[in-house]
C-alpha cells in the first residue's frame, strides 16, 4: 500500500453530506461534546440549499388556533400514507415540535402572528393545517442556520471530497470510509478513521435523467448498497412538474394561478379533459395535490399524464403566465378555487397578476434566475423530485451495521405516500434520533491510526484497484442511456418487461466494469448502477405484489388505483427484493413517574446496560 498517496483523518464520527440532515447531526453530536467530522463534496451544494418550490413546506404538529392536533394524529397522517414502519410515524410526530421551534431558535423565519403563533395551512396527504413555510427557500435558510450553528460549535468541516467506499469489517461493524479528495491529485484518496458513520447524503438523484435534483447532487445510496446495506421502499418515488431550465418544483401558486398550458401547436390540456371548467379546476386543484397520485388521475393528476404525452411523442410543454387560458378562467372554477383566488385578491385576469397576488415571491425567484414570467413561458416536464425510499433503518435510524447510521433523503423512511413538507421535518427528527443514539452508545474515540492503517491496508488497495480497472479514458454513454431508460420505463410510467430488461442490462455492466475516464466517473457510474438496480428490483416486486400504487402506473391501462400495498414495505438486497409487514404504530404516551425512571436509567434511548451520559 503507497501511502503516500493517502491521506488520513481520525474522528469519534464522520457525517457525510452538508445539507440540512447532515448539519442538524453534526451540531446534534457537537453539543454534546463529541469530536465531529463533517465530509461533503461540495459544502455549498446539494438539495438543502438548491432546491425548492412556490413556498416550500415545513410539516410539523399544528401549534395555533383550536383545531385538535395531537402527537399520536400526526403519527397517524403519517402512517395512512402507507409502506411506512409506526416506529418512524411516531418518532417524526413527536420530535416535530421540538427539531422545529430549534430552527426558529436558530433564526429561520417562519412566520407567526401577533400572538406568536405559528399559523399554518394545509398541504398534500394532509388532513390538517400543520404547514408552514419560510418561503421558496425554507430549507437553504435551515442549512445556512444550522451551518452557522455547528460552526461556533467547531464542528469540522471537510469539502472537495466524494464518498468512495464504506469501509465494514466481517462482524459488520463501522471502522470509516474511504473518499476521493476531488481538490488533490497528487493524493486522491482520503480515509476516514471513525468510529461511527452517519450519511446524509441525499436520495439516489442520478439514477434518472429528468429530475428537479440539483444538478451537482449525486447521493450515495449506491456505496451502501454496495457494502451490503438493505434497502427500503425504492420502488416509491415522488414525481412532479418542474420547470427545466431552471430546476424547480411548480406547485403551489404556480398552479393555483391557473396558467396556460402550451406547446408549439397552443394549448394542450383542453383534448385530455371533458370540458374547459374540468381543465382549470383540475390545474387549481394541482396547486394542493402538486405530486403525480395515481389515485387522481381523473383530476390534477391528469394534467402529469397530458404533459407526459406530448413529451412522450417529442413535444415540449411550457406553462405560459402571460396569456389566459382561452375561455377565461375565472368564470369556470368551483366554488373552492373561486373563494381561494377571492381571498388572496387574485381575480385578475391574466395568470401572472394572479400569481403576483398569490405569491410574487414566487416570480421573484425565476427573475432571479434569468426568467421574467411576465414575458416568456416556461418549460416543464414530469420530473423525479424526492425518493420516498432510501437506506433501510430502525428507529433510531440505524442502518444494518453497527456504527452506521442514514438520515435525510438517503434514509428509507417514507412508503407510498407523504404529506408535503415532511422531508423537511425527517431531516430533522432522523438525524436528531441519530445523534441522540450515538452519544447515549459513546464509546472511546476511533482506534489508533497504525492499527487502522493495518487493518484496513489490503481492502484500501482492492477498492483502489477495482476503480482504476474501471477507468479507460474514454467517454461512455452507458451512464446517459441508463438514466433514460430509467426515465421511460421506472418512472411515472412502468413497464414491468422493460424494467427487467434494464435490470438486465445493468447487471451485466456491473459483472464488466469499464467506461470511465477518470476515477470520479468511476465512482459515480458504479454506484449509480447499484442503485438502479435496486431500485428496479424494488419496482418489480411491487409491481407483482399490487400493481398500480401512489405515484407510478404499471401497464397501459389509465385507471385509478383501488388501494396499495399499505401493510408492506419493500426491502432490497444485492438486487433481490422482498415485501415485509410494516411495523405498527406504537402506542405512545406513558406514566409520567416510570417514564422519568426510564429516563434516568438511560433506557429511553435503547442503552443495553449503559448508562445515559447526560444523566
Amino acid at each position: 500500500m503507497d501511502w503516500e498517496k493517502v491521506q488520513i483523518l481520525n474522528c469519534h464520527t464522520a457525517v457525510v453530506g452538508a445539507g440540512a440532515a447532515g448539519l442538524n447531526a453534526a451540531d446534534e453530536l457537537r453539543k454534546a461534546g463529541l469530536d465531529v467530522l463533517l465530509l461533503s463534496d461540495d459544502l455549498s451544494g446539494g438539495t438543502s440549499r438548491n432546491a425548492g418550490s412556490d413556498k416550500q413546506t415545513y410539516y410539523k404538529l399544528s401549534l395555533s388556533g383550536d383545531s385538535p392536533d395531537s402527537v399520536g394524529r400526526l403519527a397517524r397522517a403519517f402512517f395512512a400514507g402507507g409502506s411506512l414502519h409506526g416506529d418512524h410515524a411516531y418518532a417524526m410526530a413527536a420530535l416535530s415540535v421540538r427539531c422545529f421551534l430549534k430552527l426558529v431558535q436558530l433564526g429561520v423565519p417562519f412566520p407567526h402572528n401577533e400572538w406568536g403563533e405559528f399559523v399554518g395551512y394545509q398541504t398534500d396527504h394532509d388532513e390538517a393545517q400543520r404547514a408552514t413555510s419560510a418561503g421558496p427557500l425554507t430549507s437553504r435558510y435551515m442549512a445556512q442556520a444550522l451551518e452557522k450553528s455547528a460552526r461556533a460549535r467547531g464542528v469540522r468541516m471537510r469539502g472537495g471530497v466524494m464518498l468512495a467506499a464504506l469501509l465494514v469489517d466481517e462482524r459488520g461493524e463501522m471502522g470509516g470510509l474511504m473518499m476521493l479528495d476531488l481538490e488533490n491529485p497528487d493524493r486522491p484518496y482520503l480515509l476516514v478513521n471513525a468510529r461511527n458513520v452517519v450519511l446524509c447524503t441525499g436520495g439516489s438523484a442520478y439514477i434518472y435523467e429528468n429530475t428537479v435534483f440539483p444538478g451537482e447532487q449525486i447521493g450515495a445510496t449506491g456505496a451502501a448498497l454496495r457494502a451490503g446495506a438493505t434497502a427500503n421502499n425504492l420502488c416509491y418515488w415522488q414525481y412532479g412538474l418542474a420547470s427545466l431550465g431552471v430546476k424547480w418544483n411548480v406547485s403551489g401558486s404556480y398552479q393555483q394561478a391557473v396558467p396556460c398550458y402550451m406547446d408549439e401547436n397552443g394549448e394542450f390540456l383542453p383534448p385530455f379533459f371533458k370540458d374547459r371548467a374540468d381543465v382549470f379546476n383540475s390545474v387549481f386543484l394541482k396547486g394542493y395535490q402538486w405530486p403525480f397520485d395515481a389515485r387522481k388521475i381523473q383530476g390534477s393528476s391528469r394534467v402529469d399524464l397530458a404533459v407526459q404525452a406530448v413529451r412522450g411523442r417529442g413535444g415540449r410543454t411550457y406553462m405560459d403566465f402571460t396569456q389566459e387560458p382561452q375561455g377565461g378562467v375565472l368564470g369556470s372554477l368551483g366554488n373552492e378555487a373561486r373563494q381561494y383566488l377571492e381571498n388572496c385578491g387574485a381575480v385578475q385576469q391574466t395568470p401572472i397578476e394572479r400569481l403576483e397576488a398569490i405569491n410574487p415571491q414566487a416570480v421573484a425567484f425565476y427573475r432571479s434566475r434569468g426568467i421574467d414570467l411576465h414575458k416568456q413561458p416556461l418549460e416543464i416536464a414530469v420530473c423525479a423530485q424526492h425518493s420516498n425510499g432510501g437506506i433501510r433503518v430502525d428507529e433510531w435510524w440505524r442502518t444494518d451495521f453497527k456504527g452506521l447510521y442514514a438520515a435525510g433523503e438517503c434514509a428509507g423512511i417514507f412508503g407510498v405516500y407523504r404529506p408535503g413538507g415532511s422531508a423537511l421535518n425527517e431531516t430533522q427528527v432522523g438525524s436528531l434520533r441519530a445523534a441522540q443514539h450515538i452519544i447515549a452508545h459513546r464509546k472511546e474515540s476511533a482506534i489508533a491510526e497504525g492499527e487502522f492503517r493495518t487493518r484496513w491496508a489490503r481492502r484500501i488497495e482492492q477498492e483502489i484497484s477495482a476503480l482504476q480497472a474501471m477507468v479507460d479514458g474514454k467517454e461512455s454513454s452507458a451512464l446517459q442511456e441508463n438514466r433514460r431508460a430509467m426515465d421511460r420505463c421506472a418512472g411515472v410510467l412502468r413497464d414491468v418487461e422493460a424494467m427487467v430488461a434494464l435490470k438486465q442490462s445493468i447487471e451485466r455492466q456491473l459483472n464488466h466494469p469499464g467506461g470511465a475516464r477518470d476515477i470520479r466517473e468511476a465512482v459515480l457510474l458504479r454506484d449509480t448502477l447499484h442503485a438502479q438496480r435496486a431500485a428496479l428490483s424494488s419496482m418489480i416486486c411491487q409491481a407483482g405484489f399490487q400493481g398500480e400504487a401512489g405515484h407510478g402506473f404499471v401497464g397501459t391501462a389509465l385507471r385509478e388505483t383501488e388501494g396499495h400495498c399499505a401493510e408492506y414495505a419493500f426491502e432490497t438486497r444485492g438486487g433481490h427484493t422482498r415485501a415485509v409487514k410494516v411495523r405498527p404504530l406504537p402506542p405512545g404516551g406513558g406514566w409520567f413517574e416510570n417514564v422519568w425512571k426510564q429516563y434516568q436509567a438511560g433506557k429511553v434511548f435503547g442503552a443495553d446496560g449503559e448508562t445515559f451520559p447526560g444523566k
